[in-house]
This record gives C-alpha cells, sequence and structure tokens, in this order.
C-alpha cells in the first residue's frame, strides 16, 4: 500500500509518539524514517526534538546524501545509517532506531536474543550485536549497512536497536518483539534461564507458515 507525503509524516509521528510511551527511547533519543515509493528522498525525524510532541511539520526530507530537500530543523545525526541501509536494501522502506533499555541491556551483558516465543524464532532468528562506532558517524553507516543484510534489526553495543521493514509497521513490530523477549529473557535469567524451543520445531514452525 503505497502512502502520500503528508500520510507518511503523520505515520512517522505517530510512530515516534508510540515508542516514546512504552519507554523504548527516551524525548531526544532515537529516530526514524521512511523512503518516499520510489523515489530517492527520505522522511526522517529531526534533531533534538522532544519526541513526544513531533508534528508532521517538523519532519525533516532528505536525499539519500543527507542533503536537505524540505524542512526547517536538521535531520537526526543518525542519517548515515539510515541512508547506507536503503542504498543496500531495496526492500526495506522504513528505519527504526530506539534506546530498548531491556534488548540494549542484554547486549550490554553479552547475551543474544534467543528463541523463546515464536515470534523471536520466526523473526529473530540472528539479531546481530555490533561493536560501537561513535554515533553519527559515517563509519557507523557502513558498519550497519554490511550488518543488516538478511536481518530485521541490529542491536548496537552501548547504543540501542535498529530496526528495518517494509513499512513502519513492520519495523515497530520488531522493536516490540525485540523488547519483549529481551525482558523474558531477563526474567527467566533470574529463575534458572529461559527454555528455547527446539530447532526442529522451530524448522516445522516455518514450513506450517511457508517462511
Amino acid at each position: 500500500m503505497s502512502f502520500d507525503e503528508a500520510e507518511l509524516k503523520e505515520q512517522l509521528v505517530r510512530c515516534m509518539k508510540v515508542l516514546h510511551m512504552r519507554g523504548l527511547m527516551t524525548g531526544i533519543g532515537g529516530n526514524a524514517s521512511v523512503r518516499m515509493e520510489g523515489t530517492t528522498e527520505v522522511l526522517i525525524t529531526p534533531a533534538a526534538l522532544y519526541k513526544g510532541e513531533l508534528k508532521p511539520e517538523d519532519i525533516v526530507k532528505i536525499d539519500l546524501e543527507g542533503n536537505v530537500i524540505e524542512g526547517v530543523f536538521k535531520p537526526s545525526i543518525e542519517w548515515h545509517f539510515h541512508s547506507a541501509i536503503y542504498k543496500r536494501r531495496i526492500d526495506v522502506n522504513a528505519v527504526i532506531h530506539t534506546h530498548s533499555p531491556m534488548t540494549t541491556g542484554l547486549a550490554l551483558a553479552g547475551r543474544k536474543i534467543e528463541p523463546v516465543t515464536l515470534e523471536s524464532a520466526v523473526m529473530l532468528a540472528d539479531v546481530p550485536i555490533l561493536e560501537f562506532r561513535y554515533p553519527g558517524t559515517k563509519e557507523l553507516g557502513d558498519l550497519v549497512a554490511e550488518n543488516i543484510l538478511g536481518h530485521r534489526a541490529v542491536i548496537l553495543q552501548n547504543h540501542g536497536v535498529i530496526a528495518v521493514g517494509y513499512d513502519l509497521i513492520e519495523a515497530l513490530t520488531t522493536v516490540e518483539v525485540l523488547e519483549e523477549v529481551a525482558t523474558m529473557m531477563f526474567v527467566a535469567s533470574h529463575f534458572g534461564g529461559a527454555k528455547l524451543i527446539p530447532s526442529d520445531q522451530i524448522e516445522l514452525i516455518k514450513k506450517l507458515y511457508k517462511i
């Protein structure tokens, strides 16, 4: 389904408010973008504005080199990895970056996301944890673009989560599932550890759902 520019801006604003209300990003932390269908133009959240009070007119339009096409504010400093992902993944039209506390916390402890639920087994077969790179740099953008191939999400060590999708709903769903699974794993770790879904059952699930 295609949306016009005004609708996409509304979606970005709603997405950021949902993430902020759920505690998956702070007021000025995190960012999101959507690629305008059939173009090299990207709508991205602005830098340093309070995410819980964003308005559609605050959204910035840039090209894939980070040049501002339209907008009053500066684009997110993380435009590098948004652009780098769009250049490498033609199937991706939305990118979300959060500071999801449980997911990031597990990564800080060296724990990877594991198949403890149906959703995690199917959607999150492997979520790479990437070494720390300074935020807002081309170096971080290149690292993310290289490692997002074949994955719905990556976790940035000491930083947060990046999730991608065909649209914002798909990317948002990945962020939500990641945090849900991370919370379950954290709780289970205090009672002897999580029981994983057996690998043969995961393969059966994939066959049944044609994944």
